[in-house]
């Protein structure tokens, strides 16, 4: 197969992840927070493109996840895009140059892109325009979302790099025959 058609499907496979975490989250299965997973699935994503030095894809998937994350979550359309942007442009960054992709290092980056948006949420929603109960939503509504973005980060870990493993054998084969290629002409 051609590596475009498994480029394709990882997209494909990426895109209904988002789906299907979006319809988690509006959904209502919990009855006073939902699980935010769209934020760890913008960075796994992230992690792995920033291995392909896919810095713009990153950002760009990044950016839509924060769209989604918005019209889930009825806030101000663009405002997760804003912070999920630098966040996922960071982490394939951070990937490309610096750390490994592993669970270890998308754990902790996670859980900063995510404490940096829900401080962000709370501030400008919240603080900013000195909103009755602001305390009573940190506790009820954002610390747990976000909490559980975190705590279930694993799982869309698994996920993303289950769908990378899966498509990339198309470029494996592709890579091994050109070395193969590659070892005749010098013998």
């Amino acid at each position: 197969m051609d590596s475009r058609f498994y480029g394709v499907l990882r997209w494909f496979l990426c895109c209904v992840m988002l789906l299907i975490f979006y319809m988690i989250m509006s959904g209502g299965f919990f009855r006073t927070w939902q699980p935010i997973l769209i934020i760890p699935l913008a960075i796994a994503v992230a992690m792995r493109q920033g291995e392909n030095q896919g810095m713009l894809s990153a950002a760009v998937f990044g950016a839509i996840c924060g769209l989604v994350l918005d019209i889930a979550c009825g806030k101000l359309f663009g405002f997760s895009g804003i912070w999920l942007l630098p966040g996922c442009l960071a982490a394939a960054l951070l990937v490309s140059h610096l750390i490994k992709t592993n669970l270890l290092n998308f754990l902790w980056l996670n859980a900063c892109v995510c404490a940096l948006m829900a401080l962000a949420d709370y501030f400008f929603r919240y603080i900013l325009f000195a909103a009755e109960g602001a305390a009573l939503v940190l506790t009820k509504f954002i610390i747990p979302s976000h909490l559980s973005a975190v705590f279930f980060s694993p799982l869309v870990y698994f996920a993303v790099k289950l769908i990378w493993i899966k498509t990339s054998t198309g470029e494996k084969v592709k890579l091994s025959l050109s070395s193969i290629e590659e070892e005749e002409d010098w013998e």
